[in-house]
């Protein structure tokens, strides 16, 4: 042995064993690799270290939620509990290390709720079922694990809000976009009349403008509402009386309220609407659907602007317009500066008579109505009233 790696030939083979070596090595410090320690020793297995990605959450209907992940995965555990308000989101810790209040709150510490879970054929959606329907508007929270078939895990915690499956059909009459001082601590502000031309829930329902923007747009409470009845939703709380009236409908007592209607207002004392150009729309929340939209402009408006133009194009979708050019929606003229003139929907009433007797409720109904171009006027001020 000592006289083969002597000499010419024991020199070379001496250089490639150290070479391989030196390969072996860099290729270990380079090479993304995990080892797991057996009764056999330690085994080097591959390098998937990226955990499971949560990409969409989805309430189909009054007990199924589903989650779909970028991968296959195993769902380790998990519990379905009510949010808790001030409890749910904290995101205080103890000293002690034990769970947040948010966490022993999705655990199912507080408000537990009976569910069972599938898994879909490529192992990517997980369905959760509640044994009992969740309730209308009612937050509630997904906590849980799962793990992909490297053992890498994801532990997430999932608000989501009780499916309403009886949205009301509802029709913008009256549209407010300015904005003035009344009075000493009045003001007159911002607000949008509503007319239910059907019964429901109002969960689940979005007033969104497209000068807004997403993050500024209104979400509607779970209330219920009659067929043929008017309330309004204040944009803008400025002042006293601003009240959101559950029982007595004439709770509010500032400027715009409606008398014996329902007074619903905006946690918001910044300007909404455009004193220009804007669109408005009700909106599902669910499935991007409108229920009704409303369109404004200066005269003289070459075109949309960039971002009305996507909402305006989406109110072309729904058939609510049939043109869509800024020349031919409602002109912003002869509002004034004052907050005492508005949008008003001429034939309002009539829409409020063929609701109470029930004709919307009918599957023939056409349903969003569609806009015609002598709907709308400039009129005096007049909340409530039709």
């Amino acid at each position: 042995m000592k006289k083969f790696f002597s000499g010419k030939w024991g020199s070379f083979f001496i250089l490639l064993i150290q070479t391989v070596v030196l390969v072996s090595v860099t290729a270990l410090c380079v090479v993304p690799v995990s080892c797991k320690v057996s009764e056999e020793g330690i085994l080097f297995v591959g390098g998937d270290y990226v955990s499971p990605v949560l990409e969409n959450v989805c309430v189909l209907d009054e007990k199924t939620v589903e989650m779909y992940f970028s991968e296959r995965v195993n769902l380790k555990s998990f519990v379905v509990s009510e949010r808790i308000p001030e409890v749910s989101d904290s995101s205080e810790h103890s000293e002690t290390l034990e769970l947040s209040p948010s966490i022993r709150a999705a655990a199912g510490e507080y408000g537990k709720i009976a569910a069972d879970f599938s898994v879909s054929e490529d192992g990517c959606v997980i369905t959760y079922s509640a044994l009992e329907n969740y309730e209308i508007g009612k937050d509630y929270e997904i906590f849980g694990t799962v793990e992909d078939k490297a053992g890498n895990s994801l532990t997430f915690c999932v608000p989501f809000t009780g499916f309403n499956s009886h949205l009301p059909k509802l029709v913008m009459t009256e549209v407010q976009n300015k904005y003035k001082k009344y009075k000493e601590d009045a003001y007159r502000c911002e607000f949008v009349e509503l007319l239910a031309l059907t019964s429901g829930n109002l969960s689940g329902l979005e007033l969104v403008s497209a000068v807004d923007g997403e993050s500024k747009k209104y979400v509607f409470p779970p209330l219920t509402v009659e067929a043929g009845e008017v309330f309004i939703v204040h944009l803008r709380s400025a002042g006293s009386g601003c009240v959101t009236e559950d029982e007595d409908l004439n709770e509010s007592t500032a400027p715009h309220s409606g008398k014996n209607v329902r007074d619903l207002w905006a946690d918001n004392s910044k300007a909404r609407l455009s004193d220009n150009s804007d669109i408005i729309v009700i909106r599902n929340s669910v499935d991007g659907s409108l229920l009704d939209a409303f369109m404004y402009a200066v005269e003289g408006a070459p075109d949309w602007e960039k971002n009305l133009l996507a909402m305006a194009i989406q109110v072309a979708d729904s058939g609510i317009y049939e043109d869509i050019s800024v020349s031919e929606v409602e002109l912003n003229t002869g509002l004034g500066s004052v907050a005492q003139k508005s949008f008003c929907r001429e034939d309002a009433k009539e829409l409020q008579t063929r609701a109470l007797a029930g004709e919307f409720s009918e599957d023939t109904a056409e349903y969003p109505v569609k806009r015609l171009p002598e709907n709308w006027m400039v009129k005096n001020v007049s909340p409530g009233t039709l």
